[in-house]
């Protein structure tokens, strides 16, 4: 009889089996057909565009990996995208127009991860102004930062914690910024008197905890500034964790190096990222990954979810299972906010509630970041989660699992 039932509950696993193979294949196929940083189609992309610049600016390998050349030579005119593909007169009057109200920045790094062939690369929609951008509608500080400023360069919206805006400066200024109002004209750093009345502040306010020191970019900061910041703070004995708002992993990589990785080590600061789509996540970018995270530094990736560069439900798996693959923790998926000029990025939250139904089951629970709304007026993250979940009964709660089957569990 023990045999009889052994036999029919492997039958019965097999058969499962089967189940979960078909639902797996039709996954992988559909994944198979987002770009990856790693795919040997990216890297052409990217050795054809970077041998192109090095040979326009007449620079090396060496040069290339420099950070400093690559913010040096940062591409900001629509005559310099123009040295690199072809633009038509209306693309090239629009970017124009545009770049007179909104400054526009790339790395020559990030520039060469763009498909120009693909009027819907992720990075080119990210990276190149859109004639969309004029749009008056949004606001330019829907989060209210700018009533939610105590002291110095401070942002605080929650009880036990808050944020020290260092610079406005970034390596790739992102087409849906939600402080595109900072940007100005010019990179400047935030004033030391500024960031000395911020910690003057934070020490205090004894119910802080947790500062996030940001920008713009953080990593932008020399290593000797960061370091004066991360001890004075590391001096506040209420202050339990630094954590630090950075894009360099996806926009300038070679930013990151042993030197920066122990200096972030040295005072347990976190790393909060920005990955949005999986051919970001290049060989350049693990490789800065692997030196934060061999050097014991915690990585979480904050996603926006955006219309057209990753508003699919494969995609976002894709991504946030490369992320995981390479220990980057997958850990916001934030609805796009109504910032002034970035409507076209907007998606109804239907959608992000389709991609985290869809996630589900279908891959790691450490891949699942968690979808957020941020609400206006600097109110607060608001968690979102697929509702069809779970409904009450008259004697139970009906739950739904990740196949739409469903279980009862009785009240208490």
């Amino acid at each position: 009889m023990r045999n009889d039932n052994i036999d029919i509950n492997r039958k019965k696993s097999l058969i499962r089996s089967d189940e979960l193979d078909k639902i797996a294949i039709g996954d992988i196929e559909s994944k198979s057909q987002v770009r990856v940083g790693f795919s040997e189609f990216s890297k052409k992309i990217y050795a054809n565009t970077k041998n192109k610049i090095l040979e326009e600016l007449n620079s090396t390998e060496d040069d290339w990996n420099n950070p400093k050349w690559q913010m040096k030579n940062r591409i900001t005119t629509a005559d310099e995208i123009s040295k690199y593909t072809n633009l038509s007169k209306e693309d090239y009057e629009n970017i124009e127009k545009v770049s007179e109200k909104y400054r526009f920045a790339i790395t020559p790094y990030y520039f060469s991860l763009i498909d120009f062939n693909n009027p819907n690369c992720p990075v080119k929609l990210q990276s190149f102004p859109d004639i969309k951008e004029l749009d008056k509608s949004g606001m330019l500080d829907p989060m209210n930062e700018e009533q939610s400023n105590p002291s110095g360069r401070i942002t605080r919206r929650y009880p036990n914690k808050l944020i020290i805006n260092v610079t406005n400066a970034c390596p790739m200024y992102c087409r849906h910024c939600q402080r595109r109002r900072l940007i100005g004209k010019f990179d400047k750093h935030t004033p030391k008197g500024d960031i000395a009345e911020s910690i003057e502040f934070i020490k205090n306010t004894n119910t802080i905890r947790e500062v996030l020191v940001t920008g713009g970019d953080a990593l932008l900061l020399s290593n000797n500034q960061l370091e004066n910041i991360f001890y004075e703070l590391s001096q506040i004995n209420h202050v339990e964790v630094i954590r630090v708002g950075t894009r360099v992993l996806a926009t300038l990589p070679f930013r990151i190096d042993s030197e920066l990785a122990v200096l972030l080590r040295k005072y347990k600061v976190n790393v909060s990222t920005q990955f949005n789509h999986a051919c970001e996540v290049t060989p350049e970018a693990v490789r800065a990954i692997d030196m934060l995270v061999d050097n014991g530094i915690l990585i979480r990736n904050q996603m926006v979810l955006l219309h057209n560069v990753n508003d699919d439900k494969y995609g976002i798996q894709k991504t946030n299972e490369e992320l995981q693959k390479y220990r980057v923790i997958p850990y916001y998926l934030f609805h796009p906010k109504e910032v002034k000029g970035i409507k076209h990025f907007n998606v109804d939250i239907s959608k992000g509630l389709e991609i985290m139904k869809h996630l589900e089951g279908r891959t790691s629970g450490m891949c699942k970041p968690t979808y957020v709304y941020n609400s206006p007026g600097g109110l607060g993250k608001i968690p979102l989660v697929p509702m069809q979940n779970i409904e009450c009964e008259e004697d139970c709660y009906r739950l739904t699992t990740w196949e739409n089957k469903t279980v009862r569990q009785r009240f208490k």
